[in-house]
């Protein structure tokens, strides 16, 4: 059923379902169950995150899954996701995984992959040889899904693209292999690196991630400039577009360097090698994104002309580092001289960035340096203080900002109140008092 067709009443209904749901108040979900038939009709309709069946959702509570499966739940139903649904053993612990098969959960190739089973991905590949390319959840192939090298080394003795892209992302496995994405964890560094040694395709940020220092070298001597590689739209243009953008964002980290990465991983001798091949524009990128004023100020007196050098790209990180909520960083960029009015995702000012985390002192912080109040997005069209009120209440995390306090000090410095609004209950209460 689609929510266009979904009454207010039920609306409200299915609003506090999904509430009980990812609560894990089964008690509360048998009840509104029983209660209401209207629920257990549409007890598989894609309600939860990225179009997924409620089933999903309650993967880890055993209690929950039995109560819906009571009712009708499809315990192999998959998520509508448009690249590519996932089901519910695709990020399933071993022992979760043991449950839900008890429960009639059947095992695909990804789900064996990710899994460890190798014995059923053997049966499975000797009925179907194909099952080595098939998509499955974001478009991924069951060796984006591999959890071990045993499982890597089967998929591709059995024809398995090495890299082979997924379709949200774009991203071979070895990309996904670097952080936790969902099912996925650390440990699948030794999986990279057996990917790399089996040919794939490598850049310098997963030479910086698995702490290759041969790796790295190779890459710096090729070309020196990949040192400037970051997880930006410059490097990877489809950053913003229909597609999720590179699973660097959420494997590596938004806008990070090579030797963040390396920083981030613990590979402390990797960053200092690739900080020592870094010229000083990117030394100074680098002291701004970590807040060390000292070493900037060391940058600046050694060449004196280095902010006139830096690209559009390099003053824009002031911008991804307000979208980062890094108010240190975002004070040291502005005294050296980045623009205030630098656009980054979403068209977005550092204004509008500190405003949608209701980040008040980078707000304070950023009026210092005169910015344009009323300049708007490019994508949504909507100035700071819109921001801040929608943000209020649709931001990432609104429980964590100060936003009344935000709305306030953006108010008093001439900020125009937007005609129609959809903050917080604080938020709208205060703008009630100013339009007065």
């Amino acid at each position: 059923m689609s929510d266009r067709a979904v009454s207010p009443k039920n609306e409200k209904l299915k609003r506090a379902f999904l509430s009980a749901v990812r609560a894990g108040e089964v008690g509360k979900v048998k009840k509104l169950l029983t209660r209401h038939r209207w629920l257990r009709e549409n007890i598989n309709a894609p309600w939860h995150f990225f179009d997924s069946p409620l089933i999903l959702c309650a993967r880890g509570n055993p209690k929950m899954i039995d109560a819906l499966l009571k009712v009708g739940a499809d315990i192999n139903a998959r998520s509508t996701w448009w690249a590519g649904g996932f089901g519910i053993l695709d990020g399933a612990t071993k022992a979760e995984a043991k449950f839900l098969i008890s429960r009639g959960a059947k095992v695909d190739a990804h789900s064996a992959a990710h899994l460890d089973m190798l014995d059923k991905l053997r049966e499975l590949v000797s009925a179907d040889p194909s099952v080595v390319h098939k998509r499955g959840g974001d478009g991924q192939s069951p060796l984006h899904f591999a959890s071990t090298v045993r499982i890597a080394k089967f998929l591709l003795d059995h024809g398995a693209k090495i890299d082979m892209r997924d379709i949200d992302h774009e991203s071979t496995p070895a990309q996904w292999m670097l952080g936790k994405v969902g099912g996925g964890d650390l440990t699948r560094h030794d999986v990279a690196r057996y990917l790399v040694k089996r040919g794939c395709q490598t850049d310098i940020l997963m030479a910086a991630a698995l702490g290759d220092a041969k790796l790295v070298r190779k890459h710096l001597d090729k070309n020196p400039d990949s040192i400037r590689m970051r997880v930006t739209e410059e490097f990877f243009p489809m950053i913003g577009g229909k597609t999720g953008g590179t699973i660097y964002q959420w494997t590596l980290g938004w806008y990070v360097s090579p030797p963040a990465v390396a920083r981030k991983f613990g590979h402390k001798q990797i960053a200092n090698l690739l900080l020592r091949r870094s010229p000083p524009d990117v030394k100074l990128i680098e002291a701004c994104w970590a807040a060390d004023k000292t070493t900037a100020q060391s940058l600046l007196k050694k060449h004196p002309r280095l902010p006139a050098s830096l690209t559009p790209a390099d003053l824009r990180t002031v911008a991804d580092a307000a979208r980062e909520n890094e108010t240190k960083a975002v004070r040291l960029m502005l005294e050296i001289g980045f623009p205030v009015d630098a656009r980054g995702q979403e068209g977005g000012m550092p204004l509008h960035w500190a405003c949608w985390h209701g980040n008040l002192a980078m707000v304070k912080t950023i009026l210092r340096h005169n910015p344009p109040i009323e300049l708007t997005d490019t994508v949504h069209h909507g100035t700071p203080l819109g921001w801040a009120i929608y943000g209020s209440k649709h931001g990432w995390h609104p429980d964590r900002g100060d936003y009344p306090a935000c709305v306030e000090t953006l108010i008093k410095v001439g900020a125009k109140i937007p005609q129609k609004t959809d903050g917080s209950e604080a938020v709208e209460k205060l703008l009630r008092r100013y339009k007065k």
